[in-house]
């Protein structure tokens, strides 16, 4: 097998001879799966599936319900002329919403709890609730506060995945560095 039919049978590797046989379309696809679903293929289970002319599309399944809480609130409050009075109660009410993603998200990633797309696209669609109302509220500081709590959580988990991450990385160094080894033939 030459290298051309090996770069064509394994489809996780690219190997570009010259910028002819270099095919952008690929990398386009590819790109516009992961802003749809940003899962890879092994993840596809956290995504939407719709079939399009027989062809798959996978989409997030939170973003989905985050989207759609986001379109369906803002075109109801809109088109309804809702009065959200008093405006720190609704406030606080939206992160309330809002926070239900970000347990369902926090509590998936930090143990070993895993849900399902029914419990992402319910939560999503609450957060997007949430994120309608702060936006109808249109008042800069909630805003503001509201990102700021989204980016500490998230901030936050990071920094607890990066300590056990570091922690096993440790304890695989401090296994090799216990292993003793074999005296040269």
């Amino acid at each position: 097998m030459n290298s051309a039919d090996e770069s064509k049978s394994r489809s996780d590797e690219l190997l570009v001879e010259s910028m002819e046989e270099f095919d952008r379309t690929g990398d386009f696809r590819e790109g516009i799966h992961m802003l749809l679903s940003h899962h890879p293929p092994s993840m596809y289970g956290h995504c939407l599936r719709v079939s399009i002319l027989g062809r798959s599309l996978y989409l997030c399944g939170r973003c989905s319900g985050i989207y759609g809480g986001l379109g369906g609130g803002l075109l109801f409050l809109f088109v309804f002329q809702v009065h959200l009075n008093p405006e720190w109660f609704w406030f606080f009410l939206s992160v309330a919403l809002g926070f239900t993603t970000v347990i369902d998200w926090m509590s998936q990633r930090l143990t070993p709890r895993k849900t399902t797309n029914f419990v992402r696209v319910s939560t999503g669609f609450m957060s997007g609730l949430a994120l309608a109302i702060i936006f109808y509220l249109g008042n800069l500081a909630y805003m503001l506060v509201a990102l700021a709590v989204m980016s500490s959580s998230i901030g936050l988990v990071g920094l607890i995945e990066n300590k056990r991450r570091n922690a096993y990385y440790r304890e695989l160094q401090a296994e090799i560095d216990a292993t003793p080894e074999k005296p040269a033939e």
